[in-house]
């Protein structure tokens, strides 16, 4: 799960909120694993000649034939490059990429899976902008919304 062993994915353009476009370049690596399949994806600003290793990550695991589950996001970028909106612009290529649909987790730590507030947060502003929906019976979101 690293940078330099990750392949190129796509380059993404995303507005900061004060409102300066800033490009990312992400890279990504998958691992088989016997639950499902997995990729691990790391998103850098363009140019990326001053981080050593701080990055975004996503990890998304198959639980389906046409079902990708985000098992979890971190931005460990500067604060400059923080709710940029990285995550929202990502998932559209990833399920092209997968020929899938994306679901959360759940906030359900017994059953090994969690969702916290910023996750929450992020899903809750794909559904208001129409791309994402809430199916409160299951406490999960999917991508795309149909």
């Amino acid at each position: 799960m690293t940078w330099d062993g990750a392949f190129p994915f796509v380059t993404l353009s995303c507005v900061s909120p004060s409102g300066e476009t800033i490009l990312f370049e992400v890279r990504v690596e998958g691992a088989p694993d016997p639950e499902g399949d997995v990729w691990f994806y790391h998103a850098k600003p363009l140019p990326r000649e001053h981080l050593r290793d701080e990055e975004y990550f996503a990890s998304l695991k198959r639980v389906g034939a046409d079902l990708l589950q985000l098992e979890g996001m971190k931005n460990g970028l500067p604060a400059r490059y923080r709710r940029c909106g990285i995550t929202r612009a990502l998932l559209p290529h990833i399920a092209t990429q997968h020929s899938v649909r994306i679901r959360s987790s759940r906030h359900r730590p017994s059953e090994g899976e969690t969702h916290t507030k910023a996750a929450r947060r992020v899903w809750q502003r794909m559904v208001d902008e129409g791309s994402a929906r809430y199916d409160a019976t299951e406490d999960r979101f999917y991508y795309p919304r149909t």
